[in-house]
């Protein structure tokens, strides 16, 4: 069974933490399911299906989820916080076989984005991935668009990709400068390198901030989005977050052996923290905005959190050159 976990990570200060990385444990409707919501089209259409993408360097195992030429769903998934600046997702994708997808010539069609609300109704959907088929039978190409408005014309890498193989892709939306990078295959767990491609041809300006990321069955049975895998989608403030050497470390807390954090909720000012070897550990603890509000010493195997008020936080646990990390709730 996939590893994943029930909440999404905060993205804070000097952490490498996606906003969510999910993983699609189980099977069926895609809709409804950790956080994933219909905002257009026909209800439970996106669905999970049995089997996992593998890409080199990525630790996936699990389920996908299959978009179907001809079928029409729109979903999305909140972001944990508002972003602004850079915003960045990734997914591993892989194409069954082309039917279905929109003629070379034209525009393609995008089956994700991102989105500037959550929830039931999304509207604006900036830095869109696109497909179309190929210049040679029976391969597609992937493309870009940054926003709506004005000539509306993605921007595709030339490369005739083939179905069969799966391709890691990570897109970054510059907020302030309204453009879409797309990379496609990226060494994993390098640096922030140069675009495959990029766009700027939409005029609409950026919104104010991205609070979700949309996945789009185009409706078209022979010039939509055709029949693709998605598997292993991450959404993130930094390249690192979405980009990470294991795709689980974005969501697994398993990072220290045997560790433990308790009681959680948090009644009272005393917070336990144990782990195998019982090392020297340091804390650092951020609130939901990213704001490192207590950093210390675990003395003894305990914390004293007096200074923390009500409310959610994301712990990191520091033990040996090893970290992880935890959320607490403190009532």
């Amino acid at each position: 069974m996939k590893k994943f976990y029930t909440l999404s990570l905060l993205f804070v200060a000097g952490l490498s933490f996606a906003q969510f990385a999910e993983p699609f444990a189980g099977t069926g409707a895609l809709s409804g399911t950790n956080g994933w919501t219909t905002h257009s089209g026909t209800a439970s259409q996106l669905q999970i299906i049995t089997g996992s993408l593998n890409y080199t360097g990525l630790n996936s195992t699990g389920n996908k989820i299959t978009l179907v030429a001809g079928n029409s769903e729109d979903v999305n998934k909140a972001s944990a916080a508002a972003l602004t600046g850079s915003v960045y997702y990734s997914a591993v994708i892989n194409l069954p076989n082309t039917t279905g997808l929109a003629v070379n010539t034209g525009n393609g069609d995008y089956f994700m984005s991102l989105g500037s609300t959550a929830g039931a109704a999304v509207n604006t959907l900036p830095c869109r991935l696109y497909i179309k088929l190929g210049s040679v039978a029976d391969t597609f190409n992937l493309g870009i668009l940054n926003s709506t408005g004005g000539t509306v014309t993605p921007s595709y890498i030339s490369t005739d990709y083939t179905p069969g193989t799966p391709l890691f892709v990570v897109i970054k939306y510059d907020m302030p400068n309204n453009i879409a990078s797309l990379y496609v295959n990226p060494a994993i767990g390098s640096s922030e390198g140069t675009p495959t491609i990029t766009n700027a041809t939409g005029t609409t300006a950026a919104p104010a901030q991205i609070l979700s990321l949309t996945v789009r069955q185009g409706g078209n049975a022979t010039s939509g989005t055709g029949n693709i895998e998605i598997d292993e989608i991450r959404l993130g403030s930094t390249w690192a977050s979405v980009t990470s050497a294991d795709v689980a470390s974005t969501r697994k807390f398993d990072g220290i052996s045997g560790l433990k954090m308790y009681p959680n909720p948090l009644i009272g000012n005393v917070l336990t923290i144990t782990s195998d070897s019982g090392a020297d550990k340091t804390i650092a603890v951020y609130d939901v905005l990213g704001k490192q509000v207590l950093n210390t010493k675990v003395v003894d195997g305990t914390v004293n959190v007096a200074s923390l008020t009500s409310g959610v936080y994301i712990v990191k646990i520091t033990e040996e050159g090893k970290t992880a990390t935890r959320k607490l709730v403190v009532r």
